[in-house]
Formats: C-alpha cells, sequence, structure tokens
C-alpha cells in the first residue's frame, strides 16, 4: 500500500471540495457543468482548485513546534496562484479565506488523532481548531488579505459612514497603512465586516454553518445511495445540490446583498424554500425542473449566491475530513 502523507491528503480534499462545489449541477444562480458567467466559466474554477493545491499542502504542513501557521502570505498566494494560468474574474477569493484556516487546523487535528476518532468528532476538533487559528492572526495577515484582494474586482459592502470599520472598507487605499499604524489583526477586521458577511461570520462564529453543511451533506448522502430513485445525476451530486438549495432556503446570502440589497436575498431564500416544499423525504429528482427554472432566473437577472457557494465548498472539505466518500 502507498503512504500518503497527511499534508497532501488535505490539500487533495480541498481542492476536490472546490471541484465538487463548482461542477455541482443544478446549484441555482452559481456557476456548474451546464452554467458560465460572461468571464468566469467551470474551466477557470476547476483550474483554480487544481492550481492551489500546493498552497493548501503548505497550509497544512506542521513544522516542529509550530502553533500559528501564517495565514496571510498563504492567502496571498493562493489567490495568485488561482488566477496564473487563466483569464476570467475572482474565482475562489470567500472559499480561500475559509479553506485556509481549515486546512491548517487539519494539518493539526489528523496528525494528532488520526482518522480512528469518530468521524463527526473529528469535524468539530478541525473547526475548533480553524477558530483559534484565525484569533491569532495578525496586522501583516490583514496586510496581505487587502493586497490580495487589490489583484482582483469583487463588490464589497462598504460599511456605514461614522462605523468604527469605516477607514478599513477593502477599497480604501489608505486601509493598509491605517492597519500597520494600529497594529490590526485580520480576526478584528473580520469581526468589523461579520454582520454584513457571511464569509467573515464564520471566522467569529466558529465556522457553525460550514460544519453544519458537513453535517447535512452527509445525511442527505446516506439517504440519496439509500434512495437511487430520488437522485439527480451521482449520488454526490445531488447531494450537494440539494444540501445548497437547503441552506439557500435558510440563509440570505450577504454576497446578493453586496450586490444588490437585502430584499432581493430574502426573495431568492423564499424562492428556494418554495421549491423545497414540493419535494418529499429529499426527493431531488421531483425538484430539478423547478431548480433550473430558478437558476435560469438567477443567471438572467445575473443574481450569485456566492457566500453561500464559499460555505459550502468548506462544508464539503469537512466532510471529506470526516471520511466522506465520493
Amino acid at each position: 500500500m502507498i503512504h500518503i502523507p497527511t499534508e497532501e491528503k488535505i490539500a487533495a480534499n480541498a481542492s476536490l471540495a472546490m471541484v465538487l462545489e463548482a461542477a455541482s449541477y443544478p446549484k441555482p444562480g452559481n456557476v456548474h457543468r451546464l452554467r458560465d458567467f460572461k468571464d468566469t466559466s467551470l474551466e477557470h474554477f476547476l483550474a483554480s482548485a487544481v492550481s492551489t493545491q500546493s498552497v493548501f499542502e503548505k497550509s497544512a504542513f506542521r513544522y516542529p513546534g509550530e502553533e500559528t501557521p501564517a495565514f496571510g502570505p498563504l492567502f496571498y498566494e493562493a489567490v495568485i496562484r488561482s488566477g496564473s494560468n487563466r483569464n476570467g474574474g475572482n474565482t475562489h477569493f470567500g472559499t480561500f479565506t475559509l479553506l485556509l484556516p481549515l486546512t491548517a487546523a487539519a494539518g493539526f487535528v489528523l496528525k494528532e488523532i488520526g482518522t480512528d476518532e469518530n468521524e463527526a468528532k473529528i469535524g468539530k476538533r478541525i473547526v475548533q481548531k480553524a477558530s483559534e487559528i484565525c484569533r491569532s492572526t495578525t496586522p501583516d495577515d490583514a496586510v496581505c488579505f487587502y493586497k490580495a484582494f487589490e489583484t482582483l474586482s469583487i463588490p464589497v459592502q462598504k460599511p456605514e459612514k461614522g462605523r468604527k470599520d469605516y477607514d478599513l472598507d477593502l477599497t480604501n487605499p489608505a486601509a493598509i497603512e491605517k492597519i500597520r499604524l494600529e497594529e490590526i489583526p485580520l480576526f478584528d477586521i473580520m469581526a468589523m465586516g461579520a454582520a454584513r458577511d457571511m464569509v467573515a461570520a464564520e471566522w467569529v462564529n466558529g465556522f457553525e454553518k460550514s460544519l453544519l453543511f458537513a453535517e447535512k451533506l452527509r445525511k442527505n448522502k446516506d439517504r440519496f445511495e439509500a434512495h437511487p430513485e430520488k437522485c439527480f445525476k451521482s449520488v454526490i451530486n445531488s447531494a450537494v445540490v440539494y444540501t445548497f438549495l437547503e441552506f439557500l432556503a435558510r440563509y440570505p446570502d450577504t454576497f446578493i446583498v453586496t450586490k444588490y440589497d437585502e430584499k432581493k436575498a430574502r426573495k431568492v431564500q423564499k424562492e428556494a424554500a418554495e421549491i423545497l416544499k414540493k419535494s418529499k423525504k429529499s426527493d431531488l429528482k421531483k425538484i430539478i425542473p423547478d431548480i433550473q427554472k430558478l437558476d435560469d432566473k438567477l443567471w438572467k437577472n445575473k443574481i450569485n449566491p456566492g457566500s453561500l457557494a464559499d460555505i459550502a465548498a468548506a462544508g464539503i472539505f469537512i466532510a471529506l475530513s470526516e471520511g466522506l466518500i465520493i
């Protein structure tokens, strides 16, 4: 039997999670195997997942005595590598924000306990360690985060004037100098933005939604394996799509809020919930026409639940770390 180092397994799981999230079909409002955006295609997402695997391996590797891996330089490297061999727009900025602390945490946890412990406990241990890593980030990590953002074109919701984080807006060229002068760690910046950004909120709330996505994904996969007649395409595709739809029905996507407003995000949430009501016992096949109609509608109106896609990728990674087999 070939021995595969733990950090290589973790990196492969991170890239696989990104691939499974991007390719799942029909995941409404996002790129998938039959839907491209005008400037960003499925192939761009796949290229990003493949080209950053080495960064995840670095994140998962533990030097003797090392306690807190440097998030910022790895994040910057991931963003640069993500776009190094392709055209197109942003693919995984939010996903890297979640996956890099999770892969670093997995490097600690899986080397410490292996995979013999109860699978569900592995996921909880990983998110607990990831939270510690996020809270230990530094001002240098924040500078790298901002510099990575400068290389892309991503809409952001500006904080209201007068708020503590007003001068730390990601589009403010003076923000980096303020971070350096006041020595503001990246975690503090995420905490300031958590109320309006669900990816930042994952750092503050202990990757709560990512872990929940993993739990629901595992249950949905088991259900679809037991009832293949309710599947659409493969079992894993069905599980990812159905779990994503459950989250779309449960949470207003903050990327939609940023690009449009909360009213539009709530409307998408309501439409997803109405589709789920038609599904009895997770019968995905029955509601595919409705999901495709919603997908068409969101695509036509350029509405993209991208924050939930980031959380989906993080959740898939946690599930794979717990032993999920596709």
